[in-house]
């Protein structure tokens, strides 16, 4: 029986995963391609006209209440950055920005009910009750050059040892987010700084980390950006290594 991703009550409300104040930024996105894996293995892509996402997991009382509240809030720092309005991030956007992409990160996960989700009910009623951002999470923005459309890619990582990691890439014109959250084995103490490896790349040059939160403002743009092609993105999503997590490697572009 469906319930309320957060709170487990009545999805009494029809919610796009998508805010629809964003979606009116890319009018000419009325159409996309849709990609996806099973088993480790691509499928077939195929066409969808006005690639909105409608889903039905979510309360009025959530919906209406802490959630609109989130919007309201993101809204006026993403717009400030897609009007290229923004050269530093401070701490409260950083940590905005961050609870709104894995917030989105939890709804986009209701498109696939039949799949095993990889937040749990606990996490999720801890986003609605304190905003709290699940252990072990990080979340980075970077610039997007020549990039005028939405896209999405999600990646499940595993490991010989118990470890796994879900990763999900966002973007929106010229802002990307990835969001990546590792699940560490039973046998490491909550308290043990977790590494894993990435993929080949100057990243330190292109993202830009929103979370953990620095008291620093973080500068904005990076000093480089990501030439971001849905098929270059997802083929590199589908050659990455199953066993351990690791951040896409987009082909760069000078942001200016």
């Amino acid at each position: 029986m469906r319930a309320c991703l957060f709170c487990g009550g009545d999805p009494s409300t029809k919610e796009d995963a998508w805010p629809l104040w964003l979606m009116k930024r890319f009018p000419a996105a009325s159409s996309a391609r849709m990609f996806a894996e099973r088993r480790g293995g691509p499928l077939s892509d195929w066409p969808i006209t006005k690639p909105k996402l409608p889903l039905k997991w979510l309360c009025a009382s959530c919906n209406s209440g802490w959630m609109s509240r989130l919007e309201r809030e993101v809204k006026p720092i993403i717009e400030s950055i897609l009007d290229e309005k923004v050269n530093a991030i401070d701490a409260s956007a950083q940590q905005t920005l961050a609870v709104w992409a894995v917030k989105t990160v939890m709804v986009l996960e209701a498109l696939d009910p039949d799949r095993q989700w990889f937040y749990t009910a606990e996490e999720r009623e801890q986003m609605r009750l304190s905003r709290s951002i699940p252990h072990r999470t990080s979340v980075w923005i970077a610039k997007c050059v020549d990039h005028k459309d939405i896209y999405s890619a999600a990646k499940n990582h595993s490991s010989d040892d118990g470890a796994r990691a879900f990763s999900v890439t966002m973007a929106f014109g010229l802002l990307a987010f990835q969001v990546e959250t590792v699940r560490a084995p039973e046998s490491i103490p909550a308290h043990v700084a977790v590494t894993y490896e990435v993929s080949d790349g100057p990243w330190d040059q292109v993202l830009v980390p929103v979370w953990p939160v620095s008291q620093a403002a973080r500068t904005w743009p990076a000093a480089q950006g990501l030439n971001i092609t849905a098929r270059v993105s997802i083929e590199v999503f589908a050659s990455a290594s199953s066993s351990t997590p690791a951040r896409p490697g987009y082909v760069l572009g000078d942001t200016g």
